[in-house]
């Protein structure tokens, strides 16, 4: 039929069943879309269709003379539902209505609604922008639009959730009234009349009748007094239910045509800056939005390429006609069903070059015919036969975009944008999920941008990242916060799910006697000749495949320092951070409610932290300096470019008041410039070396492998040393080989947490071996010399260390009455001689009764309170400004990205061990071993009281030596 019809040019007279087709066939030269659910409910008939400019002439024609008439057009059941609406109305009726309907939507009426339109765009867009997380914009722009919709045609202002629902299940309902109203339908309808539409006229004739009416389609048409209450109920229901979808499918498509186009986006963002340079007053560029430029094009095209509400106009022949056109003469039988086809015509090759194409520029350079080749709305002459809601929807659609053109947001990579052409009105079927929607702050910057870098990119497109890539909730999570890489929010995922699953040991069940000797499979830890166990005899391996994706994401998920993103003024840091793994956060023993203070920072060194650092200076200064933590050694390591170096001494008085720190050379004195910033690199530093040297260091790798692997190995499992030792080392090859590749490898928990380059790395773990000490407690305490106050860390620690060496000392005396009986025992002189090969040198003095016992006791107290002082610090880590891992030379806190990996550290320590307090005497060999080993629980669990008494008393608690608090081994 040549533009009748997009199946082909047919010549001369033809049959009539050369003529007809499905309504489908038109839909060819389409780019997306499906028929509108009237279109597919007519689909069961054969139509002539008219498609192309010259073709809806003469459907426009014939319909003006009454040869085709809109009456009887849709089947009987659609009529029934839809009820006397413009689209099945003729004649004068239709005239009188039809012109009433415009005049609410153009003219005068449209400059009223204009305010509010631009209102509640921008109220919109702000609430985007604080919704801070991902989102997505085809769920926003359907909530924008029925806000716009409800506002514009009836005048409310309220939220109708339950009639959004009632109005969808209405427009689904239509589907399945061909022959009769669908009974869901029906309901829906009644409902939304009763609920919305009647009250809404109530009040929109108080306010007529009352001089105030708003500005909205409804109460124009109620002033009008043109048309019945029973006619407007219809008329504006039906308003409601077939522009909503449209305008909806137009305003979330505006986005899809920019983000699924480079070109698109780089021509669209030029021509946002072209307005608003010219425009640069707000006031002026919502004034001036004819002037627009490409973006009015890219407007047209977008409602020239996406299919919005319905794409056919209907009629029925009421007498046998002859349609004549250039391509031929062809006949209309009478009573045949007659379609225009809007949107073949809109991609019809012969009005639109390159059809498929989204290309702006076309409304630009090409003079297009706007009454018959430009049909998104309708067909005729603008000034009468176009549909009401033509200029309304550009104006809404012009309004959405310069609203945007103040803000910027990025899209989630790897996300569909194809249409979903099951809908009524096809949007994109991944939702244009975005995150970091945002005040435009960088006017040069593009309005849509891609989540994650380059690097993310990579990573999500290797063969062993399909599992994120595939997985739409991880995928969205790991772009919903920029200020966190990749890495950081799957391992949030990874450790949360691991820690749902955790259930807490208890020391009669779980521990039990132990059951082999051999030499244990190992690995040795990278950077380091340290070989650390593998297989277990407490605990099952960690599932190979979560091992393996563990490592995937070490080696494979980019190391992103971002410098970029950082605090917002007045933001919460702790908050933040806690948000992120508050639901995994392990005990915490103290509350420092002051921490910034320099009484804060003397009570970090003097009841804190670090008590086991400070130290009584060989000389006093004339200052009055008398003790010291003295961590400038730490300026020596290397770190990330960007990130502030370690390190500084800070200096006390005889009353522990703080009297200096030196930085870098600098000495900065309390009240000076630069003293908060001192002393934050002071904490920092502090928590680092604690966190990388004493705690994972030195009690981990150091002691705890030391002891486990040397017992398993060297001792049977019936020897009483192995037996001894047994619940102290409970876990603790699992725990340090899942510490091995998850913490020391580059790229690692501790790597990404902490500043440390490789090279940093590297020497931290060389110079904590170079610097290691295994001395007992006293002899600890008396190298620290601290001679004018009493620390908490002394008086708590010696009595703990007291107890520990007198069960210890009475467990040995059991089975060695003296040094010949134990220096002759074959597997107490292996051990013992392993020990001295593989722990850091002179570690490991002479064997006799004494020294066993002292590094026994010594090996015991580490692994449980030493382990609870230096590794059980969640108070010290969850505040940026408090004590930071990593931060940016002059901020007063670290970063958000390094700070939550490194509370993701601390976070790893919530998997419970056994308490201290727990009974392990089952796993003894005889009766005798049992009472001992009860008797220390027995005094363990008294001392709890001894110490919360102190603690009731000091100026700050200190809970590292209280046995309510303190795990039997190490932990993580």
């Amino acid at each position: 039929m040549g533009n009748l019809s997009s199946t082909g040019a047919m010549h001369g007279d033809v049959h009539m069943d050369k003529m007809v087709m499905y309504l489908d066939s038109d839909r060819s030269a389409m780019m997306d879309g499906d028929l509108f659910v009237l279109e597919k409910a007519l689909a069961t008939e054969k139509v002539v269709g008219f498609c192309g400019p010259e073709a809806l002439k003469v459907f426009d024609a014939n319909l003006r003379n009454g040869t085709f008439v809109r009456h009887g057009a849709l089947p009987s059941g659609l009529n029934e539902l839809l009820g006397p609406v413009l689209p099945t109305t003729d004649g004068d009726a239709h005239a009188r209505k039809k012109k009433l309907v415009l005049a609410a939507f153009s003219g005068a009426q449209l400059a009223a609604y204009s305010p509010l339109i631009r209102t509640t765009i921008q109220k919109e867009h702000a609430k985007w922008a604080a919704h801070g997380a991902s989102m997505s914009l085809v769920a926003n722009a359907k909530v924008l639009t029925y806000k716009l919709s409800l506002l514009l045609i009836l005048g409310l202002e309220d939220n109708y959730d339950n009639s959004r629902e009632l109005l969808d299940t209405y427009m689904l309902a239509l589907r399945n009234s061909v022959r009769r109203a669908d009974p869901t339908g029906v309901r829906s309808r009644d409902e939304l009349i009763r609920t919305m539409i009647n009250p809404a006229l109530a009040t929109s004739h108080d306010r007529v009748h009352a001089g105030t009416p708003k500005p909205c389609a409804l109460d124009y048409l109620v002033a009008a007094g043109c048309l019945s209450d029973d006619d407007l109920r219809t008329e504006l229901f039906h308003l409601l239910c077939m522009s909503l979808g449209g305008l909806e499918c137009w305003v979330a498509n505006c986005i899809t045509a920019a983000a699924s186009s480079a070109d698109v986006l780089a021509q669209l963002t030029a021509g946002r800056d072209a307005f608003m340079t010219k425009y640069p007053a707000e006031a002026d560029r919502w004034s001036h939005l004819s002037d627009l430029g490409y973006v009015n094009s890219y407007i047209q095209e977008v409602k020239r390429t996406y299919v919005a509400g319905p794409s056919h106009m209907y009629a029925r022949a009421t007498k046998e006609t002859d349609v004549h056109t250039s391509e031929g003469t062809f006949r209309v039988p009478k009573g045949c069903l007659v379609a225009a086809a809007l949107d073949g015509t809109n991609k019809h090759p012969s009005v639109w070059a390159n059809p498929t194409k989204f290309d702006p520029s076309r409304f630009s350079s090409t003079k297009v015919d706007m009454a018959f080749g430009f049909c998104p709305h309708a067909i005729g002459a603008v000034a009468d036969r176009r549909c009401a809601g033509e200029e309304l929807s550009t104006l809404i659609l012009q309004s959405f975009m310069v609203s945007l053109f103040d803000f910027m947001w990025k899209m989630l990579p790897h996300q569909d944008y194809t249409l979903d052409t099951t809908l009524v009105n096809p949007m994109p079927k991944g939702g244009l999920m975005v995150v970091g929607f945002h005040r435009r702050t960088d006017l040069s910057a593009s309005m849509v941008e891609v989540a994650g870098s380059e690097e993310d990119w990579k990573f999500l497109s290797l063969p062993d990242a399909k599992v994120y890539r595939d997985d739409k909730e991880t995928l969205h999570d790991m772009f919903a916060d920029e200020r966190l890489d990749l890495w950081t929010h799957l391992m949030l995922k990874l450790l949360g799910k691991k820690q749902s699953m955790w259930n807490r040991p208890f020391a009669n069940q779980a521990i039990t006697v132990p059951k082999y000797q051999k030499t244990l499979p190992k690995i040795t830890l990278y950077g380091l000749k340290i070989q650390i166990p593998t297989e277990d005899e407490d605990w099952p391996a960690d599932p190979w495949n979560e091992v393996a994706m563990v490592k995937f994401l070490r080696d494979s998920c980019p190391l992103g320092d971002d410098f970029e993103h950082t605090w917002l003024p007045g933001e919460d840091m702790e908050r933040y951070v806690m948000s992120k793994v508050g639901s995994m956060w392990p005990r915490v023993n103290v509350h420092w409610n002051d921490r910034y203070s320099d009484r804060a920072l003397e009570l970090l060194v003097f009841n804190g932290l670090g008590q086991h650092l400070v130290t009584k200076l060989p000389t006093a200064h004339d200052d009055g300096s008398y003790y010291g933590i003295c961590l400038d050694f730490m300026q020596a390591l290397d770190v990330r470019p960007g990130y502030a170096k370690y390190g500084a001494d800070a200096y006390f008085n005889a009353k522990g008041k703080v009297t200096k720190i030196i930085r870098l050379g600098k000495t900065v004195h309390p009240g000076d410039d630069d003293w908060e910033y001192a002393k934050l690199c002071f904490r920092g530093s502090l928590q680092t070396k604690v966190t990388a040297l004493d705690h994972l260091l030195g009690i981990h790798i150091t002691v705890a492998n030391g002891l486990v692997t040397s017992t398993r190995e060297q001792l049977p499992p019936t020897h009483p040393l192995r037996r001894l030792l047994k619940p102290f080392t409970f876990r603790s090859v699992i725990i340090n080989y899942n510490a091995s590749y998850a913490l020391f490898w580059p790229k690692g928990m501790l790597h990404r947490a902490f500043s440390l380059s490789v090279e940093g790395m590297q020497q931290t773990w060389e110079l904590g071996l170079a610097n290691f000490k295994y001395e007992t407690f006293p002899e600890h305490k008396a190298r620290q010399n601290i001679d004018t106050t009493t620390l908490p860390y002394h008086e708590d620690g010696m009595d703990f260390w007291l107890i520990v060496r007198g069960f210890v000392g009475s467990y040995i005396d059991l089975y060695y009455p003296c040094d010949e009986s134990l220096t002759q025992d074959t597997a107490v002189q292996a051990f013992w001689s392993y020990l001295k090969a593989t722990l850091p040198p002179n570690s490991i003095r002479p064997l006799s009764k004494d020294n066993i016992k002292d590094f026994v006791a010594h090996a015991i107290f580490l692994v449980s309170s030493m382990h609870n002082h230096l590794g059980t610090i969640a108070e010290y880590v969850s505040d940026p400004a408090f004590c930071p891992s990593a931060w940016v030379e002059g901020e007063l806190a670290g970063r958000p990205g390094p700070c939550v990996r490194g509370a993701l550290i601390m976070a790893a320590t919530g998997f419970t061990q056994p308490s201290i307090k727990e009974d392990f005497s089952h796993i003894m060999l005889d009766e005798n071993a049992k009472a001992v080993c009860r008797k220390f629980t027995a005094d363990v669990c008294a001392y709890a009281a001894v110490v919360e008494a102190r603690n009731s008393k000091r100026q700050h608690p200190y809970q590292a030596f209280n046995p309510n608090t303190m795990e039997m081994a190490v932990s993580i």
